[in-house]
């Protein structure tokens, strides 16, 4: 019964079969109007004033949902369109004023409006039809009724209306079970696909750690450095009020930024000082680690950070092409944090470091970011303002 009730009550989405069934009713409506332009004269003077403006209007009605809704899901622009046909489709079939082509038109509004509303829509507009027809066949309507339609045919009529659009309700049930498990599946799939993503992303943080192990052999002092780095890059996205997430990938972009220095030759990596044609060398391990953290498939916005965060706020620097807030907020915050554990590891103090932060902002460092780092190496002055 739940599964029951969760088909019924679940949102159509299949706008081609809708697509499908205006065109069908435009269609019969433009063949229909064809042919009573053919009737003799003397029906001409009596059916066409009703007739011809009740049809162009319905056509008309249907083409401009038609030219709208055309590959996009306007369901509420359906709801609309079905609320003002209901009432030309109830007339005619009062009025008879097509013969029995009159009935006929009540029942294509009907199977109508369940394939292109869905069941839940069209079940309110669907009931307003039954019960008119009940009542104008069982009730005070049946003497008038019976001078246009053959007697048998009428009393029968309310049976084969229900017949035929419990027919049209089955086939939209079927249709949109699919649909519900169509979605079930695509939900169990990407939770599925999430899970893996984050096997994976754990995978890919032991493959970096190990690598750094082996780096860590070469330059000790270069674990420590990320980290600090790591530590600085977390407190500094908490100061900026960012999500738990970027919080997260602030702290592993810290720590994976030099992981680009795997491969590089050892006379680069020990010397403190470099000719211009290896500092050009060592520059490349910024896009070396992009590459392997995007190969490793950790999270794109942490590759992004180590990929950016040696460019400088104007522009310039490592990776030249974007500047200000066009360049990445982690990669932004990396940047200070990964300078200010570098420069402490050289010996400066916490006050030079907190005074270049001051002079660089706006040029080299996104000025929030420095401010932050100030308050983080001098917590006392920050108080004190």
């Amino acid at each position: 019964m739940k599964e029951f009730l969760e088909i019924v009550f679940s949102k159509y989405k299949d706008p081609k079969i809708a697509m499908w069934m205006k065109n069908v009713l435009v269609l019969i409506m433009l063949l229909n109007f064809c042919a009573g332009l053919l009737y003799p004269m003397e029906q001409k003077k009596t059916v066409l004033p009703m007739f011809l403006p009740m049809f162009l209007s319905m056509i008309l009605l249907l083409s401009v949902n038609c030219a709208l809704s055309r590959g996009k899901d306007y369901t509420w622009l359906d709801t609309v369109t079905f609320l003002l046909l209901i009432a030309p489709n109830l007339h005619l079939f009062h009025g008879g004023d097509i013969g029995y082509f009159s009935m006929f038109y009540i029942i294509l509004y009907s199977v109508g409006a369940v394939f292109i509303l869905g069941i839940r829509t069209s079940a309110l507009f669907n009931a307003v039809c039954a019960f008119f027809i009940f009542v104008q066949v069982r009730g005070s309507g049946l003497a008038e009724l019976r001078g246009l339609y053959h007697e048998n045919l009428l009393l029968r009529f309310p049976y084969l209306y229900l017949c035929i659009v419990g027919i049209a309700y089955i086939i939209m049930f079927s249709i949109q079970r699919y649909w519900v498990e169509k979605e079930k599946s695509r939900l169990v799939l990407e939770h599925r696909i999430h899970e893996e993503k984050k096997k994976l992303a754990d995978m890919s943080l032991h493959v970096i750690t190990s690598m750094y192990s082996a780096l860590s052999a070469k330059i000790p002092e270069i674990a420590r450095h990320c980290e600090q780095t790591a530590a600085y890059s977390r407190r500094i996205a908490e100061g900026m009020g960012l999500d738990e997430t970027a919080c997260t990938n602030a702290y592993y972009a810290g720590l994976l930024h030099e992981v680009g220095a795997v491969g590089l030759p050892d006379e680069i990596i020990q010397k403190s000082s470099l000719t211009e044609e290896q500092y050009e060398i060592y520059q490349t391990y910024v896009s070396r680690g992009y590459r392997i953290i995007r190969e490793l498939q950790i999270a794109d916005e942490v590759a992004e950070a180590v990929r950016y965060h040696r460019g400088n706020y104007d522009g310039s620097g490592y990776l030249e092409g974007r500047s200000g807030k066009n360049i990445p907020v982690l990669a932004r915050i990396l940047s200070v944090a990964d300078y200010a554990d570098r420069h402490a590891r050289w010996g400066e103090t916490a006050e030079e470091i907190s005074q270049k932060l001051e002079e660089r902002k706006e040029t080299r460092f996104d000025p929030e970011c420095a401010e932050q780092m100030r308050a983080i190496l001098n917590p006392a002055d920050q108080q004190q303002e």
